[in-house]
């Protein structure tokens, strides 16, 4: 995708009225720099070119400034566009996929590569109305003598083919820069989301500083520079042929029968000058867009290598009368050992399960597994007797609420039903021990910059308000006192059976197995241990 194709697409009618407004734009300059040469030259009422340099002279920017605010105009509805499609993309990517891009890949792009498609699109009023003044003095200039205009469109394009040249080296250094740049973002985020382990271990913080960063910031300015440095070349290059073109005009042609030509070619292109450079130094920016759209495109392309799957209707209520995985196995790639599975496992509505194991068993990728984020490498995943497909994923989904070990919390209480939600949410900011601490106010939560423990706690509160048929608590308790362990395993779990929801529980707290109606204990990917309430005994192992 190339800046004018993107322009073209997102723009519609407003690259029509662009168009418009640059030929007017050219008309004006013709006359205008017409009505100056005649006035150079002595030739003509005085008094009515005077009036014609007027009147020009208004319409010219009167057409500059109705690009300009066209231009804003469109660039803004294409930047919302474009964040809205890409924003789009990856919400509907397959959870795995997205944790393979990685946050620094999604950040540059909705960062930094829409800020280089802002700034080109933003340039495009200036663009149009520098394009305007070079058509209309290329215009004067055909109107004053075809066979000279012709050598100098000849030359014109020899000079264009030597410059698109240059650049071309240039662009292929400004690729590299954009690669190191999105490296950049990978250690700006390690650097925020590490600042504890380099803070408290100095070696390991010089070694980040003066390594990767050093390295990635170091490579960032070198092909920042030398691309840049090739397009002032070109610029510089492409100066001097217009001078050089200027001379042969001026010293070859301007003898006694062709001096009136001449004197019109060399104020036309010495007033060119100034639009054409104008023009150049807009190519490295548009340069800079058009890599940033491959990258957004070649992220859509990636993220889109499979078809997205269909999004739930937000008012869907689904319910369940069991989930089955049957034989289920789970990898990351090929080229890891670790492999989750083949597990078969059953849940139905009114049930505590709890899952347990050593770090490492595969308890969190089962949990995704179970919840649809990730999809089952062999095997079968059912929701009520009907494998889970790409087409019912979404709304499969729509069956969980989950609290997991590492989770985010959002400030406002989104999607939920605005009727008596704050009353709601009071009363369960008071049971959760949070009342004084935090209020709710239409929706959103005064407060979110909380110790880890409470903000699971709001985070178990948006879980209970979601009030979906199935919860699942990753390590839930592992931050909590003793007294809201004692909440959450005797009060809160038994409750949700009692409501009909099944419980998915994630622990190592073995004090608490017996609240379950099961207890399943994974080791190194498969069941070794699945035991009825109260460790009655064991059962068949999935």
């Amino acid at each position: 995708m190339n800046t004018l194709g993107f322009v073209l697409r997102s723009a519609g009618r407003a690259s029509l009225l662009l168009a418009a407004v640059g030929a007017l734009g050219a008309a004006f300059n013709a006359g205008l720099i017409a009505v100056v040469h005649r006035a150079l030259e002595g030739a003509g009422d005085r008094r009515l070119l005077a009036l014609a340099f007027l009147g020009l002279g208004l319409g010219k920017t009167l057409s500059a400034y109705a690009a300009g605010r066209i231009a804003e105009s469109y660039s803004q509805e294409s930047l919302a566009e474009l964040r809205r499609e890409l924003i789009g993309k990856l919400l509907a990517v397959p959870y795995r996929s997205f944790e393979e891009l990685g946050a620094g890949r999604a950040y540059s792009a909705l960062t930094t590569d829409v800020q280089s498609v802002s700034a080109a699109l933003q340039s495009t009023g200036n663009a149009v109305a520098n394009a305007a003044v070079l058509l209309g003095g290329a215009l004067y200039l055909l109107y004053l003598d075809v066979r000279t205009f012709a050598a100098l469109l000849l030359l014109s394009v020899l000079a264009f083919a030597v410059y698109r040249v240059m650049i071309d080296s240039a662009r292929a250094l400004l690729r590299k820069a954009r690669a190191e740049h999105d490296r950049l973002f990978g250690h700006f985020q390690a650097l925020t989301e590490g600042a504890k382990e380099l803070r408290l271990h100095a070696p390991r913080r010089r070694a980040f500083l003066d390594g990767p960063l050093l390295e990635t910031t170091e490579a960032l300015l070198d092909y920042g520079l030398a691309g840049n440095a090739r397009y002032l070349l070109g610029q510089a290059v492409n100066g001097l042929l217009v001078l050089c073109a200027i001379g042969v005009v001026l010293f070859a042609f301007a003898d006694d029968e062709g001096g009136a030509v001449a004197s019109g070619y060399v104020l036309t292109g010495l007033y060119l000058t100034g639009p054409l450079a104008s023009l150049l130094r807009l190519v490295p920016l548009y340069a800079g867009a058009e890599i940033a759209l491959a990258r957004v495109q070649e992220l859509g392309i990636r993220l889109g290598s499979r078809d997205g799957e269909p999004g739930a209707d937000a008012a869907a209520r689904p319910s369940f009368a069991a989930i089955e995985l049957r034989q289920v196995t789970y990898r990351y790639d090929e080229r890891t050992s670790f492999m989750l599975g083949p597990l078969t496992l059953r849940i139905e509505p009114a049930q505590i399960l709890i899952i347990a194991g050593g770090n490492g068993s595969g308890k969190s990728t089962l949990a995704k597994l179970l919840v649809g984020l990730y999809e089952p490498f062999a095997g079968e995943l059912s929701w009520n007797g009907r494998q889970v497909g790409a087409e019912r994923r979404d709304l499969y989904r729509q069956l969980f609420s989950a609290v997991f070990s590492e989770f985010y919390l959002f400030d406002r209480l989104y999607g939920l039903d605005a009727e008596g939600l704050d009353a709601r949410a009071r009363t369960l900011i008071a049971d959760l021990g949070l009342a004084g601490t935090v209020s709710v106010e239409d929706g959103s939560l005064s407060s979110i910059e909380l110790s880890r423990g409470q903000r699971k706690r709001l985070a178990l509160l948006t879980a209970l308000l979601e009030d979906r048929p199935i919860y699942v608590f990753d390590e839930w308790a592992a931050d909590q006192d003793t007294d809201f362990k004692q909440v959450f395993y005797r009060r809160l779990l038994p409750e949700l059976k009692q409501r009909g929801k099944a419980v998915i529980v994630i622990t190592h707290d073995d004090r608490y197995f017996d609240v379950a109606d099961r207890v399943i204990t994974l080791d190194a990917g498969k069941i070794v241990e699945h035991e009825a309430a109260g460790g009655a005994g064991p059962h068949e192992v999935g």
